[in-house]
Protein backbone atom coordinates (compact mmCIF):
# COMPACT_ATOMS: atom_id res chain seq x y z
CA UNK A 1 0.00 0.00 0.00
CA UNK A 2 1.56 3.25 -0.94
CA UNK A 3 0.05 5.21 1.98
CA UNK A 4 1.76 4.04 4.44
CA UNK A 5 5.37 3.51 2.67
CA UNK A 6 7.60 6.48 3.79
CA UNK A 7 9.51 8.70 1.44
CA UNK A 8 13.36 8.36 1.74
CA UNK A 9 15.15 12.20 1.66
CA UNK A 10 16.66 10.99 -1.74
CA UNK A 11 12.79 10.96 -3.22
CA UNK A 12 12.14 14.28 -1.79
CA UNK A 13 15.09 15.47 -2.87
CA UNK A 14 14.08 14.42 -6.64
CA UNK A 15 10.25 15.19 -6.71
CA UNK A 16 10.36 16.18 -10.16
CA UNK A 17 10.33 13.89 -13.28
CA UNK A 18 11.49 16.22 -15.80
CA UNK A 19 14.97 15.70 -17.53
CA UNK A 20 17.51 17.77 -19.02
CA UNK A 21 19.49 16.65 -22.15
CA UNK A 22 22.35 18.36 -22.54
CA UNK A 23 23.96 17.42 -26.49
CA UNK A 24 27.26 18.91 -27.21
CA UNK A 25 27.23 19.04 -31.25
CA UNK A 26 31.22 19.18 -31.36
CA UNK A 27 32.29 15.86 -29.01
CA UNK A 28 28.79 14.40 -30.05
CA UNK A 29 28.13 13.24 -26.73
CA UNK A 30 25.43 13.80 -24.15
CA UNK A 31 24.38 14.02 -20.63
CA UNK A 32 21.03 13.46 -19.48
CA UNK A 33 19.97 14.90 -15.35
CA UNK A 34 17.18 15.06 -13.57
CA UNK A 35 16.19 18.69 -13.05
CA UNK A 36 16.22 19.92 -9.56
CA UNK A 37 14.74 23.44 -10.32
CA UNK A 38 13.04 25.42 -12.56
CA UNK A 39 11.71 28.76 -13.36
CA UNK A 40 10.87 31.28 -16.19
CA UNK A 41 14.02 31.77 -17.22
CA UNK A 42 16.27 28.62 -16.69
CA UNK A 43 16.68 25.08 -15.98
CA UNK A 44 18.70 23.92 -13.27
CA UNK A 45 20.48 20.75 -12.44
CA UNK A 46 22.14 21.59 -9.02
CA UNK A 47 25.94 21.88 -9.37
CA UNK A 48 25.82 20.28 -13.05
CA UNK A 49 24.32 22.94 -15.38
CA UNK A 50 21.92 26.06 -15.49
CA UNK A 51 20.52 26.55 -18.87
CA UNK A 52 18.63 29.22 -20.58
CA UNK A 53 15.02 27.93 -20.99
CA UNK A 54 15.04 29.98 -24.20
CA UNK A 55 17.45 27.63 -25.55
CA UNK A 56 15.48 24.51 -24.82
CA UNK A 57 13.71 22.64 -27.06
CA UNK A 58 10.66 21.12 -24.72
CA UNK A 59 9.31 17.75 -25.31
CA UNK A 60 6.57 15.73 -22.85
CA UNK A 61 7.58 11.97 -22.50
CA UNK A 62 5.63 9.19 -20.32
CA UNK A 63 7.12 10.43 -17.18
CA UNK A 64 7.68 14.03 -17.40
CA UNK A 65 9.14 16.51 -19.67
CA UNK A 66 12.53 16.60 -21.61
CA UNK A 67 14.80 19.54 -22.04
CA UNK A 68 16.68 19.36 -24.81
CA UNK A 69 20.10 21.91 -24.76
CA UNK A 70 21.87 20.87 -28.39
CA UNK A 71 24.97 23.47 -28.47
CA UNK A 72 28.89 24.01 -28.83
CA UNK A 73 31.57 22.41 -26.50
CA UNK A 74 32.18 26.21 -25.42
CA UNK A 75 28.81 26.90 -24.37
CA UNK A 76 28.12 24.07 -22.51
CA UNK A 77 31.41 25.01 -20.34
CA UNK A 78 30.08 28.12 -19.80
CA UNK A 79 26.33 26.71 -18.73
CA UNK A 80 28.38 24.41 -16.19
CA UNK A 81 30.65 26.89 -14.94
CA UNK A 82 27.45 28.98 -14.67
CA UNK A 83 25.88 25.93 -12.66
CA UNK A 84 28.95 25.45 -10.15
CA UNK A 85 29.59 29.43 -9.56
CA UNK A 86 25.71 29.65 -8.36
CA UNK A 87 26.03 26.75 -6.02
CA UNK A 88 29.96 27.98 -4.67
CA UNK A 89 27.83 31.63 -3.97
CA UNK A 90 24.75 29.96 -2.11
CA UNK A 91 27.53 27.82 0.20
CA UNK A 92 29.60 30.64 0.65
CA UNK A 93 26.51 32.47 1.97
CA UNK A 94 25.08 30.26 4.12
CA UNK A 95 28.78 29.34 5.84
CA UNK A 96 29.03 33.72 6.49
CA UNK A 97 26.21 34.02 8.35
CA UNK A 98 26.80 35.66 11.39
CA UNK A 99 24.27 36.48 14.07
CA UNK A 100 21.93 39.38 14.61
CA UNK A 101 23.57 42.02 16.79
CA UNK A 102 20.86 43.43 19.48
CA UNK A 103 19.93 47.06 19.22
CA UNK A 104 21.66 49.77 20.79
CA UNK A 105 20.02 50.22 23.97
CA UNK A 106 20.55 54.02 23.46
CA UNK A 107 19.94 55.40 20.10
CA UNK A 108 19.54 59.20 19.41
CA UNK A 109 15.96 59.00 19.75
CA UNK A 110 15.53 58.02 23.13
CA UNK A 111 18.31 60.38 24.27
CA UNK A 112 16.06 63.26 22.57
CA UNK A 113 12.79 62.43 24.15
CA UNK A 114 14.51 61.80 27.54
CA UNK A 115 16.42 65.71 27.23
CA UNK A 116 13.11 66.60 25.82
CA UNK A 117 11.44 65.76 28.98
CA UNK A 118 13.80 66.89 31.16
CA UNK A 119 13.64 70.10 30.10
CA UNK A 120 9.78 69.69 30.30
CA UNK A 121 10.19 69.06 34.01
CA UNK A 122 12.54 72.11 34.47
CA UNK A 123 10.14 74.55 32.74
CA UNK A 124 7.03 73.24 35.15
CA UNK A 125 9.48 73.63 37.90
CA UNK A 126 10.15 77.65 37.14
CA UNK A 127 6.76 78.19 36.15
CA UNK A 128 4.83 77.04 39.39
Amino acid sequence: MGLLNKKTDEEYANETTDLLIVFDDEKKTSDIKVVTSLDKESVTVNGNYKVPLQNCEITVGKEGRHFFYRAPSRSIEEVERLAQLEQKIVLTQITSYRPPEPPNTMDMTKLLLFGLLFVAFIAMIFIS
